[in-house]
């Protein structure tokens, strides 16, 4: 059990921090923000039926440690960890340069799965604990985020389409898929690595208004090798203080 102690101790060794977005924590109850985002979901698969069979102790350390680099990750990619969801992670990349923004958290999605698969599970192998799987859902548009709450106790809530279109794509993602809406696709029209889905577009009706929507399965994997490098080059920072040349 060392993966989980390791990372334990790594935390422990952090000071303790909300996650969520500096720019609009400062809000009051009530008080509102909108920017333009990248909205991610990345998440364990099937985590709901291993906390039926497995010890709990061990479920929770495992979601743990791989939650723990999930955050990580985004923050070293220039994310904004917003919120724990359980076995997933709810981020955002941004507002800044939107390409860069796109750029940073389709890397990060596919960095975090790459780790999981090529790290964590041959060292759970190696401790005899089964594999995890792991999955994420992106989209790019306008998120309001707003204060909710009492003076007493509140939360800052991140609502709009693009967040929710991207926990719709985490859930359209397989194990081991990366799944981003329009929005977000859009912002790269040159990329390669974009295919539709076979179930795009989604389909809104309303009265006698019909509107589609298209989602695509991004092929990570052929992304990773212009990865290593880019968490040094950007060190921890925010997206805006990255310009496209």
């Amino acid at each position: 059990m060392s993966v989980f102690k390791e990372a334990l101790q790594a935390s422990a060794a952090r000071e303790p921090k909300v996650l969520g977005h500096p720019d609009f924590e400062g809000l009051a109850v009530g008080e509102r923000r909108t920017a333009s985002i990248v909205a991610a979901f990345i998440d364990l698969t099937d985590f709901t039926g291993r906390s039926f069979w497995d010890d709990e102790t061990e479920v929770v350390d495992l979601a743990h440690a791989v939650l723990s680099g999930f955050v990580e990750t985004v923050v070293n990619f220039g994310g904004f960890p917003l919120g724990l969801r359980g076995d997933g992670l709810f981020a955002g990349f941004g507002p800044g340069n939107p390409q860069v923004d796109g750029v940073m958290a389709l890397s990060a999605c596919s960095f975090a799965l790459d780790a999981v698969e090529t790290v964590v599970n041959p060292r759970l192998e190696r401790l005899g604990i089964a594999r995890v799987q792991a999955r994420a859902g992106l989209d790019y548009g306008r998120i309001t985020f707003v204060r909710s709450g009492s003076g007493q106790h509140s939360e800052i809530n991140p609502l709009g389409f693009a967040a929710n279109f991207a926990a719709k794509c985490e859930k359209k993602a397989n194990s081991w898929e990366v799944v981003a809406g329009e929005g977000l696709a859009e912002l790269l029209p040159h990329a390669d690595a974009f295919v539709e889905h076979e179930d795009s577009p989604k389909t809104y009706q309303r009265d006698y208004q019909r509107r589609t929507y298209r989602f695509y399965d991004y092929r990570w994997r052929s992304t990773l090798r212009h990865i290593p490098g880019t968490v040094q080059q950007l060190d921890g920072n925010p997206t805006e203080s990255i310009a496209l040349f």
